[in-house]
């Protein structure tokens, strides 16, 4: 009964279990080699162009109400109707329904 069990281990399905294991090893250490690398954190760290970049489009989409800008763009705030504050589906600002009780 013994020299079965261990004649299991070392059959076909042993082989494709130990090469998927192998496997697995490469593929986890080239993610770790590429994720602990100082291009990837230059790149995609927290301070990283990418992070940089992306911040300051999400600030800027936020703060003038649109989407993306053209390098050196500034958008016109001489128009009392900015989209910042009324658009078509009403402002993005919000107060109170009723007005406040005086004390």
């Amino acid at each position: 009964m013994d020299n079965k069990k261990q004649n299991s281990l070392l059959d076909q399905s042993g082989q494709t279990m130990v090469e998927y294991i192998l496997i697995f090893a490469v593929i986890a250490s080239v993610a770790v080699a590429v994720l602990n690398s100082n291009y990837f954190k230059n790149f995609f760290g927290d301070n990283g162009k990418f992070a940089t970049i992306y911040k300051s489009e999400i600030e800027f989409s936020y703060t003038n109400s649109h989407q993306g800008r053209k390098v050196f763009e500034k958008p016109d705030y001489s128009s009392p109707s900015h989209p910042s504050y009324v658009g078509s589906s009403g402002t993005r600002f919000f107060g109170a329904a009723e007005p406040y009780p005086t004390p």
